[in-house]
């Protein structure tokens, strides 16, 4: 969870509009409430090693989705977009201790249901560049 916990924290403070543990959560989308925006983990790419005589790899790229509910379409949209344009800025950040060298988006901010109250969930994939 190292990894949400880092993009979350970086999350909460570069949008004020978010706040871990009110309206963005990691690991989780929960009931309420209804504008909020969940972190989750999921299959990454191989490792990456280097030569020599250390064989553990040094950079793990693991990928994430974030989910961006809201009521209105419109309103869920533009929080997909927000958040993109935070995460997608990460560039040779340190983040809790850890060097991301990168974190780009897999592909645009799509919508993937209404849920079972009719709010619209938007998500979107990135891929993680992180040093071990």
């Amino acid at each position: 969870m190292a990894t949400l916990v880092d993009i979350g924290t970086y999350l909460d403070t570069q949008l004020a509009s978010l706040t871990l543990g009110t309206n963005l959560f990691l690991g989780r989308l929960p009931d309420s409430p209804d504008k909020c925006v969940a972190l989750l983990e999921y299959g990454g790419s191989t490792p990456i090693s280097t030569l020599g005589s250390d064989a553990m790899p040094r950079m793990e790229m693991p990928r994430i989705q974030v989910l961006s509910r809201d009521v209105a379409y419109s309103d869920a949209r533009a929080l997909a977009i927000s958040v993109w344009q935070v995460i997608e800025g990460i560039l040779n950040e340190t983040l809790t201790g850890t060097l991301y060298q990168r974190v780009s988006a897999v592909q645009s901010a799509f919508p993937l249901e209404r849920d079972s109250v009719q709010r619209v969930v938007f998500a979107q994939n990135f891929q993680v560049f992180k040093e071990l």
